[in-house]
């Protein structure tokens, strides 16, 4: 309950975002328990938010609890930005979704990061315009994805502050494209982001350290098919509004 009720404060004080409606979460003793209590669930699923009915469940296990915090801070930043930007228009490109349910966690894991300061090394980041579409289901592209997403968010808001985040999800929330709703707010589509980013990533990227898995991606090996890696909150939240993933 602490770390739902710290994510819901952080999430208003970097977006202005605030639950609209309660949110039910239930919590299951272990993933295998969670599943057990599921309509054939797949193999990988640690967690589920349905954004339509403000409802979260998660298998966390008492060995577990700081990626079961983690995981109720991402998943509550899930809904509140569901159902803030609900509409039968559009959504958000998945870099912004995730990336914010990533903040809403706190500081970037360094696992995370040692993904994106490789990329950086390696000249292999990925374009803003491909993490607007779903994420790989590859375990280090994965990785890196959510590491970026994070930074883009990082980026976005540090740069150019909580009202200009505000007034993109307003924007989204009125079925605004996303090429269209970054150019009206901030000047620029996500090509333009993305150049704008890379620079920013390059300046600040720390030297690269070898580190170990961050806990929400070592939580879900519990239950993961091996070479597969899926982040908690991409696991259901598009399946229960009708699209795939």
């Amino acid at each position: 309950m602490a770390a739902a009720q710290q994510a819901l404060v952080r999430l208003a004080e970097d977006t202005g975002a605030e639950l609209e409606q309660p949110v039910r979460l239930y919590i299951y003793a272990s993933i295998q328990d969670l599943q057990g209590a599921m309509i054939y669930p797949r193999e990988w699923t640690g967690g589920a938010a349905f954004t339509r009915h403000g409802t979260i469940v998660i298998g966390i296990s008492p060995i577990n609890l700081y990626w079961g915090e983690r995981a109720i801070a991402h998943e509550m930043a899930h809904l509140v930005i569901h159902q803030m930007i609900l509409n039968p228009y559009s959504g958000l490109p998945t870099w912004l979704d995730e990336g914010l349910a990533m903040y809403a966690e706190g500081s970037l894991a360094p696992e995370y990061t040692t993904y994106l300061n490789q990329a950086i090394a390696d000249d292999s980041l990925i374009s803003v315009r491909s993490l607007s579409s779903p994420f790989s289901a590859y375990a280090a592209e994965a990785a890196l994805s959510y590491a970026q997403s994070y930074s883009l968010v990082e980026f976005v808001i540090s740069n150019y502050g909580q009202g200009k985040m505000l007034e993109l999800l307003n924007t989204f929330s009125q079925g605004s494209n996303y090429d269209a709703a970054l150019d009206s707010v901030y000047g620029f589509d996500m090509d333009g982001l993305n150049t704008l980013w890379r620079e920013y990533v390059m300046r600040q990227s720390p030297p690269i350290e070898e580190e170990g898995m961050h806990p929400v991606l070592t939580g879900m090996l519990v239950a993961l098919p091996v070479g597969f890696l899926f982040g908690l909150g991409l696991v259901i939240k598009y399946k229960a509004q009708g699209r795939g993933g």
